[in-house]
Protein backbone atom coordinates (compact mmCIF):
# COMPACT_ATOMS: atom_id res chain seq x y z
CA UNK A 1 0.00 0.00 0.00
CA UNK A 2 3.12 2.18 0.26
CA UNK A 3 3.28 2.76 -3.03
CA UNK A 4 -0.41 3.75 -4.09
CA UNK A 5 -0.59 5.95 -0.78
CA UNK A 6 2.83 7.71 -2.33
CA UNK A 7 0.71 8.62 -5.39
CA UNK A 8 -1.95 9.91 -3.77
CA UNK A 9 0.15 12.48 -2.26
CA UNK A 10 1.90 14.05 -5.62
CA UNK A 11 0.90 16.92 -7.18
CA UNK A 12 -0.75 15.58 -9.58
CA UNK A 13 -3.06 13.53 -7.84
CA UNK A 14 -3.90 16.21 -5.24
CA UNK A 15 -4.87 18.58 -7.87
CA UNK A 16 -7.11 16.05 -9.52
CA UNK A 17 -8.90 15.43 -6.48
CA UNK A 18 -8.33 18.88 -4.25
CA UNK A 19 -8.01 21.33 -7.29
CA UNK A 20 -9.90 24.66 -5.45
CA UNK A 21 -11.41 25.50 -8.65
CA UNK A 22 -13.32 22.15 -9.39
CA UNK A 23 -11.09 21.94 -12.74
CA UNK A 24 -8.59 18.57 -12.02
CA UNK A 25 -11.40 15.59 -11.64
CA UNK A 26 -14.11 17.18 -14.32
CA UNK A 27 -11.28 18.11 -16.75
CA UNK A 28 -9.38 14.54 -16.56
CA UNK A 29 -13.08 13.01 -16.69
CA UNK A 30 -14.31 14.66 -19.26
CA UNK A 31 -11.05 14.21 -21.55
CA UNK A 32 -11.05 10.35 -20.22
CA UNK A 33 -15.01 10.06 -21.62
CA UNK A 34 -13.58 12.41 -24.60
CA UNK A 35 -10.93 9.71 -25.25
CA UNK A 36 -12.63 6.50 -24.68
CA UNK A 37 -15.58 8.08 -27.35
CA UNK A 38 -13.59 8.75 -30.04
CA UNK A 39 -11.41 5.04 -29.45
CA UNK A 40 -14.84 3.10 -28.99
CA UNK A 41 -16.86 5.35 -31.69
CA UNK A 42 -14.58 5.32 -34.18
CA UNK A 43 -13.70 1.38 -33.16
CA UNK A 44 -17.68 0.69 -33.57
CA UNK A 45 -17.82 2.03 -36.68
CA UNK A 46 -15.04 -0.21 -38.72
CA UNK A 47 -16.46 -2.88 -36.91
CA UNK A 48 -19.93 -2.63 -37.97
CA UNK A 49 -18.61 -1.86 -41.76
CA UNK A 50 -16.40 -5.39 -41.45
CA UNK A 51 -19.14 -7.23 -40.08
CA UNK A 52 -21.32 -5.65 -43.63
CA UNK A 53 -23.18 -3.23 -42.57
CA UNK A 54 -23.55 -0.27 -44.70
CA UNK A 55 -21.75 -2.27 -47.37
CA UNK A 56 -22.34 1.29 -49.71
CA UNK A 57 -19.34 2.77 -47.84
CA UNK A 58 -16.05 1.37 -49.12
CA UNK A 59 -14.04 -0.23 -46.71
CA UNK A 60 -10.45 0.75 -47.36
CA UNK A 61 -11.13 4.60 -46.74
CA UNK A 62 -11.88 3.76 -42.90
CA UNK A 63 -8.47 2.85 -42.44
CA UNK A 64 -8.29 6.69 -41.94
CA UNK A 65 -9.89 6.40 -38.32
CA UNK A 66 -7.10 4.26 -37.11
CA UNK A 67 -4.72 7.17 -35.68
CA UNK A 68 -8.19 8.68 -34.51
CA UNK A 69 -8.67 5.45 -32.52
CA UNK A 70 -5.11 5.60 -31.32
CA UNK A 71 -4.96 9.08 -30.21
CA UNK A 72 -8.37 8.40 -28.47
CA UNK A 73 -6.69 5.40 -26.79
CA UNK A 74 -3.59 7.70 -25.65
CA UNK A 75 -6.35 10.33 -24.19
CA UNK A 76 -7.98 7.94 -22.07
CA UNK A 77 -4.87 6.21 -20.89
CA UNK A 78 -3.37 9.47 -19.70
CA UNK A 79 -6.51 10.56 -18.36
CA UNK A 80 -7.61 7.40 -16.55
CA UNK A 81 -4.06 6.78 -14.61
CA UNK A 82 -4.83 10.70 -13.53
CA UNK A 83 -8.20 9.50 -12.06
CA UNK A 84 -6.79 6.40 -10.94
CA UNK A 85 -4.03 7.85 -9.31
CA UNK A 86 -6.09 10.29 -7.55
CA UNK A 87 -7.49 8.04 -5.02
CA UNK A 88 -5.17 4.76 -5.57
CA UNK A 89 -5.37 3.29 -2.70
CA UNK A 90 -8.91 2.65 -3.47
CA UNK A 91 -8.83 2.43 -7.16
CA UNK A 92 -5.81 0.02 -8.15
CA UNK A 93 -7.44 -2.36 -5.33
CA UNK A 94 -10.76 -2.53 -6.94
CA UNK A 95 -11.88 -5.94 -9.14
CA UNK A 96 -13.99 -3.82 -11.39
CA UNK A 97 -10.57 -1.93 -12.36
CA UNK A 98 -8.64 -4.64 -12.67
CA UNK A 99 -11.30 -6.12 -14.74
CA UNK A 100 -11.54 -2.84 -17.17
CA UNK A 101 -7.53 -3.09 -17.41
CA UNK A 102 -7.90 -6.97 -18.85
CA UNK A 103 -10.41 -6.22 -21.15
CA UNK A 104 -8.20 -3.27 -22.35
CA UNK A 105 -5.25 -5.74 -22.63
CA UNK A 106 -7.42 -7.27 -25.17
CA UNK A 107 -9.03 -4.95 -26.95
CA UNK A 108 -5.55 -3.29 -27.67
CA UNK A 109 -3.95 -6.18 -29.60
CA UNK A 110 -7.02 -7.20 -31.31
CA UNK A 111 -7.50 -3.36 -32.64
CA UNK A 112 -3.82 -3.60 -33.51
CA UNK A 113 -4.39 -6.81 -35.27
CA UNK A 114 -7.38 -5.92 -37.54
CA UNK A 115 -5.42 -2.69 -38.50
CA UNK A 116 -2.97 -4.55 -39.83
CA UNK A 117 -4.50 -7.45 -40.94
CA UNK A 118 -7.38 -5.74 -42.67
CA UNK A 119 -6.03 -2.72 -43.96
CA UNK A 120 -2.73 -2.50 -43.82
CA UNK A 121 -2.77 -5.97 -45.64
CA UNK A 122 -0.48 -6.05 -49.30
CA UNK A 123 -1.88 -8.60 -50.14
CA UNK A 124 -5.34 -7.16 -49.57
CA UNK A 125 -8.23 -8.60 -47.37
CA UNK A 126 -10.98 -10.19 -49.45
CA UNK A 127 -13.82 -8.70 -47.77
CA UNK A 128 -16.26 -11.96 -47.73
CA UNK A 129 -13.85 -14.26 -48.35
CA UNK A 130 -11.85 -14.26 -44.80
CA UNK A 131 -13.97 -14.69 -41.70
CA UNK A 132 -11.18 -13.82 -39.23
CA UNK A 133 -11.82 -10.14 -40.26
CA UNK A 134 -15.27 -10.60 -39.27
CA UNK A 135 -14.19 -12.20 -35.97
CA UNK A 136 -11.83 -9.92 -35.31
CA UNK A 137 -14.45 -7.11 -35.57
CA UNK A 138 -16.94 -8.69 -33.38
CA UNK A 139 -14.43 -8.91 -30.59
CA UNK A 140 -13.89 -6.06 -30.71
CA UNK A 141 -17.14 -4.62 -30.26
CA UNK A 142 -17.79 -7.13 -27.51
CA UNK A 143 -14.35 -6.16 -26.00
CA UNK A 144 -14.96 -2.30 -26.12
CA UNK A 145 -18.97 -2.89 -24.77
CA UNK A 146 -17.41 -4.58 -21.38
CA UNK A 147 -14.38 -1.98 -20.66
CA UNK A 148 -17.00 0.62 -21.15
CA UNK A 149 -19.48 -1.25 -18.58
CA UNK A 150 -17.05 -1.56 -16.23
CA UNK A 151 -15.74 1.79 -16.55
CA UNK A 152 -19.18 2.97 -16.01
CA UNK A 153 -19.31 0.44 -12.97
CA UNK A 154 -16.18 1.79 -11.22
CA UNK A 155 -18.30 4.83 -10.30
CA UNK A 156 -20.56 2.54 -8.29
CA UNK A 157 -18.16 -0.10 -6.75
CA UNK A 158 -18.57 1.37 -3.38
CA UNK A 159 -22.48 0.25 -3.72
CA UNK A 160 -22.23 -2.93 -5.74
CA UNK A 161 -19.01 -4.29 -3.69
CA UNK A 162 -20.02 -3.03 -0.43
CA UNK A 163 -16.83 -1.20 0.24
Amino acid sequence: MGFLEYLETTALATFIRESSSYLGFPTFLFMHTLGLSIVVGASTVVSMRVLGMARSIPLQPLVRLFPFMWIGFIITSISGLGLAIASATQKFVNPILLVKLVFIGFAIPVMWIMEKKIFRNTAGYKEGEDSSGKMLAGSLLILWLIVTIAGRLIAYSSTILGH
